[in-house]
């Protein structure tokens, strides 16, 4: 990052308070342990303060002021938030295609674009499809038949919504994700796997993220859905009839199953699976790689495979590492009971 800014500057665009030398100047935000001279870091809790007393970094952005600090802080009430403000500013600005049509674009005669709409290079938009206004098509995206793209929204390069899909306003959807393909559904005739077709859609309401690689789809019946709100990572699956309520985040390489309904706020770790037909609460959260195979109450957080209830699945951790020294005690305690002659017993 090559324009300088300040401390000053950055306690303004966040609305912290500068505390130390407002002049320092710096160029590039790092972590507290890859930051230099020119770069600001941050701290979101006192633990990760600590690390501030060893750091090369020219000033951080901390949540409160600390005793002995080797550097310029901004002290403000969300660390993160500023952070995210900071990256805003200092991020080249993208550069989009302008609006309307690209020539190399192939859109249907009954499509509605609107007028300040991007359909960039390649882009195929099919008949009676809509685009709203401010809708952003990056090269190669495609929009199916009957499909509609809410105002503000944008499919990057090679992503595909196919037809009779509803994306609201303000979606994003990333490189190369599908939403509307027909789900994993068959059933057996004659020993052989014969599809089931799937007349439905899915829905995605306003504010939704999706990331690259991603795949939404289509109801058997009905709508897939997924809620205001809802970030979804790279690479997720989300399988035909599931319901996602608002405000999830769902990370990269999770997989729901078909019909599963998820309430609003809902986390779920990297690699987890949640199975077909069950119910997650608001607000529960699942751990890494676990595996839900049953319902989930409202804000319980699970791990394992079969998922349970993280408390009682660390203390199965924790005693399944001791299990080579307990077997070897009850060996132990076996060849001892087998030596010993009971007939002297009284």
């Amino acid at each position: 990052m090559s324009e300088p800014f300040t401390v000053r500057q950055i306690a303004e665009w966040v609305g912290g308070r500068a505390v130390g030398d407002a002049g320092v100047t710096l160029r590039g935000v790092a972590s507290i342990g890859d930051a230099g001279p020119e770069d600001v870091t941050f701290a979101a809790d006192a633990k990760r303060a600590a690390g501030l007393r060893e750091s090369r970094a020219g000033a951080a952005i901390v949540a409160e002021p600390l005793d002995a600090a080797a550097m310029p802080l901004v002290q403000v009430d969300d660390v993160q938030a500023a952070v995210a403000e900071v990256l805003r500013r200092l991020a080249p600005p993208e550069t989009l295609p302008p609006a309307g049509i690209d020539p190399t674009a192939s859109v249907a005669e009954d499509a509605d674009v609107a007028a300040d709409a991007i359909v960039g290079p390649g882009v195929v938009v099919a008949p009676g499809a809509t685009i709203g206004a401010g809708a952003v098509l990056m090269a190669r995206a495609v929009v199916g038949a009957r499909a509609v793209i809410g105002p503000e929204s944008r499919l990057d390069a090679g992503a595909v919504v196919r037809h009779g899909c509803v994306i609201g306003t303000r979606v994003r959807i990333g490189s190369n994700s599908v939403i509307g393909s027909e789900g994993y559904g068959y059933y057996v005739a004659d020993r052989a796997p014969r599809r089931v077709p799937h007349a439905g859609n899915v829905e995605i309401d306003d504010d939704v993220e999706i990331g690259a690689c991603s795949c939404v789809d289509r109801a058997k019946f009905g709508s897939t859905r997924i809620g205001a709100g809802t970030k979804v990572d790279n690479l997720v699956q989300i399988a035909h009839n599931v319901q996602i309520g608002r405000g999830c985040l769902l990370t990269a390489q999770v997989g729901i199953a078909g019909s599963a309904r998820l309430g609003d706020g809902v986390v779920a770790g990297g690699s987890s699976g949640v199975r077909d037909n069950i119910a997650l609460g608001d607000g529960v959260r699942l751990a890494a790689f676990c595996a839900v195979a049953a319902d989930v109450p409202d804000g319980q957080v699970v791990s394992g495979i079969p998922a349970i209830d993280a408390r009682d699945h660390r203390r199965i951790v924790a005693a399944w590492n001791k299990l080579p020294e307990l077997v070897k005690r009850v060996r132990q305690l076996e060849t001892k009971l087998n030596a010993r002659d009971f007939s002297e017993d009284g």
